[in-house]
């Protein structure tokens, strides 16, 4: 069958979703723990064991809470207004959780795997309960039927992957770099070579920059690191010339 402009293409079925819908989809999951380790866990049997479930729960907990701040982060929340919404403030919301929003970061913004088969068995499990709800998981996740908001948020995690790929390789450079800053002391090259040496630094921050753009979770933390790069480059420049690096031409 030929497809026509009104016929909207599937999504790709291995794509993950958008990352805000990713991390719905793992509170989800979570509740779903959470509400069998309860049934589970009222029976009083013999082998009750109230410590060891209670702790689960706690776990459970912990783990879901971390999930509601990454979802918030998601939806532009500052630290700020999450330490509000926790009733603390802005530096203890940061300390309490800002490790698990960015492992969440590093994990690409993305942790469930067969997204649509989890959301299909999901609102089942669900429906099995609360029999006029069959969406309830389904019908708060947009880009489940979305294809191009997924493949957009692909594209941007694979932007992330290589921005971070390309960071890697600035160690070397800067070494390199500076090590032939050192060799030239003392010759007319010398200032030319401490220009190269802070333009490794400049072209350092501009990755970190544009790393920002894309792992906007964590921006505040490239964009300090691509100011320090900045710093370092103007004073690479400064100690040779005596003049700012904004003053003084580029190297050829």
């Amino acid at each position: 069958m030929t497809e026509t402009d009104d016929t909207a293409p599937e999504p790709d079925r291995q794509l993950p979703l958008v990352p805000l819908d990713d991390i719905r989809l793992a509170r989800a999951l979570t509740l779903q723990q959470i509400g069998t380790a309860v049934l589970d866990d009222l029976p009083t049997t013999e082998e009750y064991d109230p410590v060891g479930n209670a702790l689960n729960l706690l776990r459970l907990a912990e783990k879901l809470t971390e999930q509601a701040v990454i979802i918030r982060r998601e939806q532009g929340a500052s630290w700020t207004e999450i330490g509000d919404e926790a009733g603390m403030s802005r530096q203890a919301a940061h300390d309490r959780w800002s490790a698990a929003v960015a492992s969440w970061v590093e994990l690409g913004r993305h942790r469930q795997g067969a997204p649509d088969h989890t959301v299909y068995e999901l609102d089942g499990w669900y429906a099995s309960i609360v029999p006029d709800r069959p969406d309830a998981v389904s019908s708060g996740l947009p880009s489940l039927h979305d294809p191009a908001a997924r493949r957009a948020a692909q594209e941007q995690r694979e932007e992330a992957k290589r921005l971070h790929a390309e960071l890697d390789t600035f160690p070397e450079l800067d070494r390199d770099a500076f090590n032939r800053s050192i060799e030239a002391t003392g010759t007319p090259e010398h200032a030319a070579r401490r220009r190269e040496w802070a333009a490794v630094h400049l072209e350092h921050a501009a990755v970190l920059d544009r790393l920002a753009a894309a792992e906007p979770l964590v921006a505040t933390e490239h964009r300090r690191r691509a100011r320090q790069r900045r710093s370092i480059a103007e004073d690479i420049v400064t100690e040779s010339t005596g003049k700012p690096a904004s003053q003084t031409e580029p190297a050829a």
